[in-house]
């Protein structure tokens, strides 16, 4: 212990002696542990319990197919399980990602709700933070109908007023008494959607009667299931019980393609199969933090070696009066770990940010509503590992000054003084000494980072210039609804095109149409037979306003576009897509041809098809356009929402604030989801794109700036050490530019060596990238020479500010004897 405690003095002493050495040092660490703890830190984000519950005992069960590992349950099995489960204390069942319109006495807006079954806050152990949570007996057909509102909205829309407990909410146009308030830490059983209101599912299934047909039907996966285990028993033994369950409910209602598997995992916020989903993405992200973290090892490396250069003379002093090399090497350690340890408290403050930003790209906007930002905390798994990274970054950077201090040959500096380091050969050729060799190693690394970054820029360039088929700038959107407007069924057909109209003739936008679903959203898939063709086909759905395809500014490359004749009573009409073109008419006009619409109870229609339009891209902005058809909106029945898209006559976001009065002043009691620009849908449609873009740059232009760092460094201490052999050159002869072409050459075969093996590691590298990239391919050349290019002029740059340096060095000044 004395030793230790002697050793941290000496070691404070001298960082104490020059403040700079340790401050960048300190940077230099921070930047890529803050990489790695906040990349940990996001991913670790992955595998955490829901906010506001407790997480102990709380299991969510999911059936696994070959396909799909984390399936939802049916509502019908849901139930069976519940009731038949004995190793759980209970079973609850939930469904986000709703919307309702909430009617006040001036307007309406529009909330998110979670319909819940009726022991829901009980199984969380979620407690309210006012009233009551919603119990057994509110999940009941005929009982009054109840919500608990979020803490967030009660704070926004009731200021916080108690007295909101036992005031009537009406959603789409029915009343719910509020009971209870939920925690403020309780968001919700998703981590991308936030309720605002939970209603039990009895009054939810009487509301949303599609979702009721759905959860009569045991072949749909439909809901969420979360279960608690009963103290003192095992998940082996729920999971035993589960498998009987399963198996009993495969003799009385079999499935035709497999039997039920279903399993109990421990509950986490980020649904599983997104982790899947993103796994290869993640993958990367961490190897890409690791191999920043290796750079700054390497660059910490070099300052420690070029500190140790200037103090080589005290080490062998110490060495010389008794200091054994066991402890010159723990004092270099001990300085490499205080050094790393201050530089992880630095990332680990940074951490959260750099988490939050990542978490920030899944804010991204839609005609539904933005969906919201990934949210993170750093726990103790998260400081657990910040302090192991920051202990081996520390002993990493520190491991070539420490072999330099344990060597043999300190004492010769005490006769010889400070001299460069004689070169090593092999074979007859020169070797690379530790700080080249740490100079090739970080070229290398900067090389696949500035590669990796040039590629997914090239990515999100080549996503953002698709054409989706229709002329989205220009355009706003909104998706409105008469839910809590009194407009009847037979009336919205009426309501809607005068909106459509009124819209069209406002002073900022030059004409408007509506759709049932807005493009580049979700849309429903539709059976048809195909004319010539005998079996089935899956076609994506769109029904749309006569003006649909003009408004859009969609190409009809044959036939006519829809009629206002095109009515009920006239004859089914349809309009394709490209895709259907080429797909099922090998690329002919299908003008003429027919499709059956089938029914879900066998019955078809028979449809005509009366024109084409170009590639168009219905429910995904990056994915290749599905093959579609397009039905007039007098030919179906309006629901009661619908996308109202116009087009503006000016900038489409000045024109925001002028939609949403215009709304407002239409109909006080419209919900409106959301009004924004189309290029903002589209926009949002590739925020992966982007968040690897930024991610990646950053990571790359760190890289960069590390290597040239380090170059610099490396160079500069070697013309410190040369400073004699300089003066010499310059007092024969040479002449300045013959020392800097020296210096440069000299340096420029670590950075060639290091951009020629850092091309071939990324190009292996790129594959691995493949998965992130879309117009672009992995061996892009464009992006390898570029990137090449751009870190050897860096490096060969870094490498000439010292070299300049050396040419004006006055040998006189050099040579004169003290």
């Amino acid at each position: 212990m004395g030793a230790l405690t002697r050793d941290l003095g000496i070691t404070a002493v001298r960082l104490k002696r020059r403040p700079a050495y340790p401050l960048v040092a300190v940077l230099v660490l921070s930047i890529g542990l803050t990489a790695v703890i906040g990349v940990f830190a996001y991913l670790s984000a992955f595998r955490q319990p829901f906010p506001g519950a407790d997480a102990e005992g709380l299991h969510r069960l999911m059936e696994s197919d070959p396909e799909d590992a984390f399936r939802d349950l049916s509502f019908l099995d849901f139930q069976d399980y519940a009731a038949a489960a004995s190793t759980f204390e209970g079973v609850a069942a939930s469904q986000p990602y709703f919307a309702a319109s909430v009617r006040h006495e001036a307007e309406t807006e529009v909330a998110f709700l979670e319909a819940v079954s009726g022991n829901y806050f009980q199984v969380l152990r979620s407690p309210v933070a006012l009233g009551r949570p919603i119990q057994p007996t509110d999940d009941r057909a005929g009982a009054p109908s109840v919500a608990v509102i979020s803490h967030r909205w009660w704070r926004r829309r009731w200021n916080g007023d108690p007295s909101a407990i036992g005031q009537t909410l009406y959603l789409n146009y029915r009343p719910f008494t509020i009971v209870g308030v939920a925690s403020p830490e309780f968001l919700g059983s998703a981590s991308e959607f936030r309720p605002d209101v939970w209603i039990p599912i009895a009054p939810f299934r009487d509301r949303y009667t599609s979702w009721d047909r759905q959860a009569q039907d045991r072949d749909t996966p439909l809901v969420r299931v979360f279960a608690r285990l009963k103290e003192g028993t095992g998940l082996r033994q729920a999971g035993d019980e589960l498998g009987g369950i399963a198996r009993s409910l495969d003799e009385a209602f079999p499935r035709p393609d497999r039997p039920r598997m279903v399993r109990a995992a421990p509950v986490t916020w980020i649904d599983p199969r997104t982790r899947i989903q993103e796994a290869r993405t993640n993958r990367i992200l961490a190897l890409t933090a690791a191999g920043l973290l290796l750079l700054v090892c390497a660059n910490a490396a070099n300052v420690l070696l070029s500190v140790f250069g200037r103090r080589r003379a005290g080490f062998a002093l110490h060495s010389a009066l008794g200091a054994s090399p066991a402890a010159l090497v723990r004092q270099a350690l001990l300085e490499g770990l205080i050094l790393a340890g201050a530089g992880g408290a630095l990332g680990l403050a940074l951490a959260l940010p750099l988490s939050a930003r990542l978490g920030s790209y899944f804010a991204r906007p839609s005609v539904w509503g933005e969906t919201v930002a990934r949210e993170f905390s750093l726990d103790g798994t998260v400081v657990l590992f910040a302090l192991g990274i920051s202990l081996a970054t520390g002993m990493v950077a520190a491991l070539p000054p420490s072999i330099r201090a344990s060597s043999r040959n300190l004492l010769h500096t005490l006769k010889a003084g400070p001299t460069r380091p004689v070169p090593r050969r092999f074979l007859g050729r020169r070797t690379p000494g530790a700080r080249e060799t740490l100079v090739v190693a970080q070229v290398v690394l900067a090389t696949v980072l500035l590669t990796t970054a040039g590629l997914v820029l090239r990515t999100l360039a080549a996503v953002s210039a698709i054409d989706p088929g229709f002329e989205y700038r220009g355009l706003i959107v909104s998706h409105v609804s008469t839910s809590s407007t009194g407009v009847q069924p037979e009336g919205r057909e009426a309501w809607f095109e005068d909106l459509a109209l009124r819209a069209a003739n406002q002073p900022w936008a030059t004409a408007a149409t509506v759709s049932q679903i807005a493009p580049l959203s979700p849309h429903p898939i539709g059976r048809f037979r195909i004319d010539g063709r005998s079996e089935p086909e899956d076609l994506v759905v769109a029904t749309v306003q006569h003006g649909f395809f003009d408004v859009m500014g969609i190409e009809l490359v044959a036939g006519r576009p829809f009629l206002p004749a095109d009515s009920a009573g006239s004859p089914p009409v349809a309009i394709v897509n490209q895709a259907v073109l080429d797909r099922f008419f090998g690329g002919r006009d299908p003008v003429g041809r027919r499709l059956w619409r089938m029914g879900p109870d066998g019955a078809e229609e028979e449809v005509e098809i009366v024109g084409a339009v170009g590639p168009v891209r219905v429910r995904s902005f990056i994915q290749e356009a599905e093959p579609a058809a397009y039905f007039p909106y007098r030919q179906a029945t309006y629901p009661t929402g619908s996308a109202l898209v116009i087009r503006t006559r000016g900038d489409p976001g000045s024109a925001v604030a002028s939609m949403n009065a215009f709304l407002r002043a239409y109909e006080p009691h419209m919900a409106i989801v959301n009004v924004l620009p189309y290029s903002q849908v589209a926009k949002g449609s590739v925020y992966t794109q982007r968040m690897n873009a930024e991610l990646f740059s950053v990571l790359g232009v760190l890289g960069l700036i590390l290597s040239a760092a380090g170059i610099f460094g490396v160079v500069s201490l070697s013309v410190v050490e040369r400073t004699t052999e300089i003066g010499i050159r310059r007092a024969v002869g040479a002449e300045a530019g013959k020392v800097r072409r020296m210096i440069v050459r000299e340096a420029a075969w670590p950075v060639g060596l290091g951009v020629g093996l850092g091309v071939a590691t990324s190009l292996g590298v790129s594959l691995i990238l493949e998965t992130l990239l879309s117009g672009v391919r992995p061996w892009d050349p464009v992006t390898f020479v570029a990137a090449g290019g751009l870190l050897l002029s860096v490096g060969l740059a870094a490498a000439y500010v010292p070299a300049i340096r050396a040419g004006r060095l006055d040998p006189l000044r050099i040579l004169r004897p003290d």
